[in-house]
């Protein structure tokens, strides 16, 4: 029996593993990152996804990741993890932390399948959070932003006690962007076997969001 990480390659996500490694015995097997319909880049956030690739390579956890459209992104995440469940997952990880019509949908799909869900970020303080992702040791980067909510100059900013002091002070801000005010890119920590290398490309943008675009160094 294992478990799969619903992954991003966010910060979220990445805490969530975790934290569910401190509480469980059961061992991460995979990472199922949901990509555009080209394969080319991360769904949630239009990470490079060879990018998300040299991440799980260096946590050594095997990544799935399956392209999809908007409209059939039910059918493929359902097809992707009924897989898993043939192999021998039992369980999936999510980094959702208050969202619960999102967090209805995954229990809806997940019991549709036959694997458990577990949250085990659900419920924390979001004022905390990225106080206790910081003290864990890991550093994530800022590749994309709301615009209607953080500005340009926010990009490419680590996530460090001084990024946690300023998101706090803005109180229009989840400090953990909950409602998706910003995204990340992890970078390392305590599970990873070096950094991930990287080069900083460009920016772009899109109708609501500003973009960091990464690359990664592969050799």
């Amino acid at each position: 029996m294992s478990a799969f990480v619903s992954w991003s390659g966010g910060k979220d996500c990445m805490y969530a593993m975790h934290r569910f490694l401190l509480q469980s015995e059961l061992p991460v097997s995979h990472l199922v990152n949901m990509c555009d319909e080209t394969g080319l880049k991360s769904g949630s956030h239009g990470l490079d996804s060879a990018l998300i690739k040299a991440q799980a390579e260096q946590l050594n956890v095997e990544l799935v990741q399956k392209p999809t459209s908007k409209s059939q992104y039910r059918a493929n995440f359902i097809e992707t993890i009924s897989k898993l469940k043939n192999e021998g997952v039992t369980t999936g990880i999510f980094g959702d932390i208050y969202l619960e019509a999102h967090r209805e949908w995954i229990e809806e799909v997940c019991t549709e399948i036959g694997v458990t869900p577990v949250f085990p970020l659900w419920g924390m303080d979001t004022s905390e959070l990225p106080d206790l992702f910081v003290a864990d040791g890991y550093k994530s980067m800022v590749v994309a932003v709301r615009k209607e909510k953080l500005g340009e100059e926010w990009l490419g900013r680590i996530i460090d006690e001084k990024f946690v002091e300023d998101i706090k002070s803005l109180t229009e801000i989840d400090p953990c962007a909950e409602q998706g005010e910003y995204h990340t890119f992890v970078l390392d920590g305590p599970l990873f076997n070096k950094a991930v290398e990287y080069n900083i490309n460009e920016k772009w943008e899109d109708e609501c969001h500003l973009y960091l675009e990464l690359k990664a160094i592969t050799a």
